[in-house]
C-alpha cells in the first residue's frame, strides 16, 4: 500500500558543535600516506649532509594540496540530503532505503553517507559512497529487513565528504530524525494468499447463485400463501394456526461479521526462527508478530469474501479494539493496530477480552482466536473463556502448539533426568488432550498448529466455514 510507505524526510547538512568549523576536518589515507612518503626524502640526509630541505619542502607540497582540496570543499550548508523509503517497512520483508544528495559547490564531491538507523531495522550501520556532481542529485540505496513491529526512531545522517584530489574529507550531519512504523509481514505466502482469495470469491459466487434460487436466506416474516410460491416456504405450523396456507418470507443474507483476537500475553512473546527459503536469511520472530500476520491475512481473505472483520487485542488488558468494518481504509487502521500491539510479560486476562468482546458484538458472528493454552494443574482460563464465548458466538480457536513438546515425550530416555522431562512432557500433552476434547464437545472449533503455519491453518478453517455455510 502506497499509504503505508513512510514520509520522504530532507535536510541541510551541518557541522558539529561550536568548533566544528575549525576541527570538522580529517586528512585521508591517501593524504596521510603522502606525508609519511616525505621520510624517504631524509634518508640521502645521512649521506649528504643539508639535504633535509627535500624532505621539508615534499611536506610543504602535500599540505598545500591538503588545504587546496579542503578549501573547494562544499560547505555542510550547501548539501542537502533526503531519506526515501522505497517499500513500506513490513517485518521480515527487504526494504529499500534511498538516499538523494544534491551539492551546490563547483567541484566533483565524493560523499560516504552513514545512516544511524534503529536496530529494528539493521543490526550495525552501514555506508554508502556516491559521486556528487554540482547541482545534481546523486543517489544510493541500501537495503534492510526490519525484525521488529511497531514505531521506531531514525537519527541523523552523517557524512564524509572528500575533494577530487582524496586527500581530505570534510564531515557533516544532516538532522533527518523521523518516527517510522514497523508493519506486520503482508506477503508472506503471497501465493498461497492468492489462492486464499480465489477461493474465498468462489465460495461467495456459490452463495450468491443460491440465495437467486431461495436457498441460503435469512427468515424475515410470514404472509398469506400467494400463487406460485414454492412448497417449502410454506409454514405449516403457521398453516395449522390459522387454518390457511401461509408462506414464509426471506431477505437476502447480510455480510457477516468476523472477528479477530489476538492473545498477547506472556506466551505470546516465545520466539522461533522462522524458514523463509532458499536465498533468504531465516528470522527469529515472535508468536506474537506471526498472529499479527495470519490477521492481516486473514483481513484481507475476509473482505474478499463480502464479510466485516474486527479486531481485537489483548493482555492484562485490552490494547486495541476495532470495531467490524469493510475495504481498504478499514484494513489500513487495522494495520497501524496490529503494529503497536506488544506482548506482555504477564498471563493474558481471557475472560476481561471475552466480556469486552460480548458487549462490543451483540449478534450472533464468527470469533478467530488465535492464543496458547498455558500448561496448569487445574482447568485453563481460555478454555473458560472460550466455553462462555460459545454460548452466543461461533468461536474458531487456533491453538499455538510446539512440536519439540511432542518429540520429548516420545523420545526413549536415556537417563533419570530425560525420564523425568519425558514424562512431565506426557502429562502436560495429556492435559491439553483433555481440554481441547472438552472445548470440541462444547461447540468451539479447534485448530492446533504451530506459529510459523498459524495464518495457513486459520484461513483454512474460515474458508471451510464459509463453505459449509455455518455462518
Amino acid at each position: 500500500m502506497q499509504t503505508l510507505i513512510p514520509q520522504q524526510i530532507s535536510a541541510k547538512g551541518r557541522t558539529f558543535g561550536r568548533m566544528g568549523r575549525v576541527v570538522g576536518f580529517g586528512i585521508t589515507a591517501r593524504g596521510l600516506w603522502l606525508l609519511l612518503a616525505g621520510l624517504l626524502f631524509s634518508v640521502p640526509e645521512f649521506f649528504h649532509p643539508h639535504r633535509l630541505w627535500i624532505m621539508l619542502a615534499w611536506d610543504g607540497l602535500i599540505a598545500l594540496l591538503i588545504f587546496v582540496d579542503g578549501a573547494r570543499l562544499p560547505s555542510p550548508a550547501k548539501i542537502v540530503v533526503s531519506r526515501r523509503f522505497v517499500h513500506s517497512p513490513a517485518i521480515g520483508q527487504a526494504t529499500e532505503i534511498e538516499f538523494e544528495v544534491v551539492q551546490e559547490s563547483n567541484t566533483v564531491v565524493t560523499i560516504s553517507v552513514t545512516d544511524d538507523l534503529h536496530p529494528a531495522l539493521i543490526e550495525t550501520p552501514r555506508t554508502v559512497t556516491l559521486t556528487a556532481f554540482p547541482r545534481d542529485a546523486a543517489r544510493a540505496s541500501i537495503t534492510v529487513t526490519p525484525r521488529e513491529r511497531g514505531d521506531v526512531d531514525l537519527g541523523r545522517i552523517y557524512l564524509r565528504c572528500k575533494g577530487a584530489l582524496g586527500l581530505i574529507e570534510r564531515w557533516a550531519v544532516c538532522d533527518c530524525e523521523q518516527k517510522i512504523r514497523i508493519f506486520p509481514s503482508s506477503e508472506q505466502g503471497a501465493s498461497d494468499t492468492e489462492l486464499y482469495l480465489m477461493r474465498a470469491r468462489q465460495i461467495e459466487l456459490q452463495k450468491r447463485r443460491l440465495r437467486l434460487r431461495g436457498i441460503g436466506r435469512e427468515f424475515e416474516s410470514l404472509r398469506d400463501y400467494q400463487r406460485g410460491d414454492e412448497l417449502r416456504n410454506i409454514s405449516w405450523t403457521a398453516t395449522a394456526r390459522r387454518a390457511k396456507l401461509i408462506t414464509r418470507q426471506f431477505t437476502a443474507e447480510r455480510s457477516q461479521q468476523v472477528w479477530l483476537i489476538i492473545d498477547a500475553g506472556r506466551l505470546s512473546r516465545t520466539a522461533f526462527e522462522l524458514k523463509c527459503g532458499s536465498g533468504q536469511q531465516d528470522l527469529i520472530v515472535t508468536q506474537l508478530d506471526q498472529a499479527a500476520t495470519a490477521a492481516l491475512m486473514l483481513a484481507q481473505v475476509i473482505s474478499s469474501s463480502g464479510d466485516k472483520f474486527a479486531l481485537l487485542t489483548y493482555g492484562r488488558a485490552i490494547q486495541q479494539q476495532l470495531l467490524p468494518g469493510n475495504g481498504p481504509s478499514h484494513l489500513r487502521i487495522m494495520i497501524d493496530l496490529l503494529s503497536q500491539t506488544k506482548g506482555e510479560r504477564s498471563e493474558a486476562n481471557h475472560l476481561n477480552a471475552v466480556s469486552r468482546l460480548k458487549n462490543l458484538q451483540r449478534r450472533r458472528g464468527l470469533v478467530l482466536w488465535v492464543t496458547e493454552m498455558a500448561d496448569s494443574v487445574g482447568r485453563p482460563e481460555v478454555v473458560t473463556a472460550a466455553s462462555e464465548l460459545v454460548r452466543r458466538h461461533l468461536v474458531v480457536l487456533v491453538l499455538l502448539q510446539h512440536p519439540e513438546l511432542e518429540a520429548l515425550s516420545t523420545r526413549e530416555p536415556k537417563n533419570v533426568e530425560e525420564m523425568f522431562a519425558s514424562t512431565a512432557a506426557q502429562e502436560i500433552l495429556e492435559r491439553r488432550r483433555t481440554a481441547i476434547l472438552k472445548l470440541r464437545q462444547q461447540g468451539v472449533l479447534v485448530v492446533e498448529t504451530t506459529p510459523g503455519e498459524v495464518g495457513a491453518a486459520a484461513i483454512t478453517k474460515y474458508l471451510e466455514v464459509k463453505a459449509q455455510g455455518l455462518i
